[in-house]
């Protein structure tokens, strides 16, 4: 029998909520990073620092495979013992329209794993198996699949049937009890070619987050874009063509930026050489890594000097050997404009604990309230 939400009582206030009243014109997705609850002073972010009424679903990052190929807590203190997943779930008592999402997978995992648990349908159908008693258990109301990255990593040349025939066990698994399937996909479009059939997902997938950030890594010799709109067009452009409508791709952007060491103070174009990644963050403490706070505290900084240029709808800064790319409120406000003409599926943020969630810059979660701005303005519900 399948089980779908049609009606949600919100006990506490006496209201009652049709599934109608929760209809929405686009997404608007948030990442919710776990272990920033690790990070110290003003960087420490906690499920009780998330505004919930500034997304549609919000994904909890990440769960795991375990030995046996099924899914488990990475960090049991922080997920379990500090009621991460709780806490999470939890905002649905005030917020009965909101999405609550556990992502497994993400960079860290690595694909090698995911390659095996997908490579027969007796492993396939024990994970979504396992998928369905966890996401119950924990009350999330759907998966967020981000194997990163099928056929690569280490991964098999058959894990893109695999990976689809995953998917489809998944949905097939847990759709019966109203949990939605969701997958964050790269750019890089020949893991598109590769990896995906976008086909497939168009049929099986409620939303594809397109992770379109980090164009130029911070592994790289020059200095890039991450988020560049002429580029992220072209990849919009390859997933719609690959057969995904437009209204399945959920655009992603960044929160966060990329830092650089220049090679040369004087050469800071886009392009030009850099020695390394960038000295990380006081507060997230990854080299190459800023969080938006992070990047505001350096650009306010008389002393540093640094100089802002918007290019390519898009922006860098440079100052001394320091080299940024970042977005802005003016930014995101484009991208959201661009997913709104294309008619995508919605916007999706990673991650909200980089966003400037204590307003110490303006007003709290700029980026995110940039993106509401826009779809007001279109007259869009959400």
């Amino acid at each position: 029998m399948k089980l779908v939400l049609e009606i949600v009582l919100l006990a506490s206030a006496g209201v009652v909520y049709s599934a109608d009243d929760c209809k929405r014109d686009m997404e608007v997705v948030c990442y919710y990073g776990s272990w920033s609850i690790y990070r110290n002073d003003i960087g420490l972010f906690t499920t009780e620092d998330i505004d919930p009424s500034l997304c549609t679903n919000i994904i909890y990052t990440f769960a795991g495979l375990g030995l046996d190929s099924k899914i488990g807590s990475l960090d049991p203190w922080a997920d379990v013992e500090k009621r991460g997943f709780a806490n999470l779930t939890g905002f649905k008592e005030q917020y009965p329209c909101l999405r609550t999402t556990l992502a497994i997978g993400g960079w860290n995992e690595g694909s090698i794993k995911y390659s095996v648990m997908a490579y027969t349908e007796e492993s396939r159908k024990a994970f979504a198996d396992s998928v369905l008693r966890f996401l119950v258990y924990y009350g999330f109301d759907g998966l967020d699949l981000d194997w990163e990255y099928p056929t690569s990593r280490g991964g098999l040349p058959d894990d893109g049937k695999n990976f689809a025939a995953l998917l489809k066990t998944v949905k097939e698994t847990i759709a019966p009890w109203g949990l939605t399937l969701t997958t964050a996909v790269p750019i890089d479009v020949s893991l598109l070619n590769t990896a995906y059939d976008a086909k497939v997902m168009a049929e099986v997938v409620d939303y594809v987050h397109l992770m379109a950030y980090d164009y130029v890594p911070s592994t790289s010799n020059v200095t890039g874009l991450s988020a560049p709109l002429s580029a992220i067009k072209v990849t919009v452009g390859n997933w719609i063509a690959a057969g995904l409508p437009a209204n399945k791709l959920v655009l992603g952007v960044p929160s966060y930026g990329r830092n650089y060491v220049l090679k040369d103070s004087e050469d800071h174009d886009v392009g030009d050489p850099v020695l390394k990644a960038g000295e990380p963050g006081l507060y997230t403490a990854e080299e190459g890594f800023l969080a938006y706070y992070e990047v505001m505290e350096i650009l306010s900084d008389p002393f540093l000097g640094m100089r802002s240029v918007h290019v390519d709808d898009t922006n860098y800064a440079y100052g001394n050997e320091e080299w940024i790319t970042y977005e802005t409120e003016t930014s995101v406000r484009t991208k959201a404009q661009y997913a709104v003409d294309q008619k995508l599926g919605g916007m999706m943020i990673w991650s909200i604990d980089t966003e400037d969630f204590l307003g110490l810059y303006g007003t709290k979660f700029p980026l995110l309230n940039a993106i509401h701005e826009v779809l007001k303005q279109n007259k869009l519900k959400v």
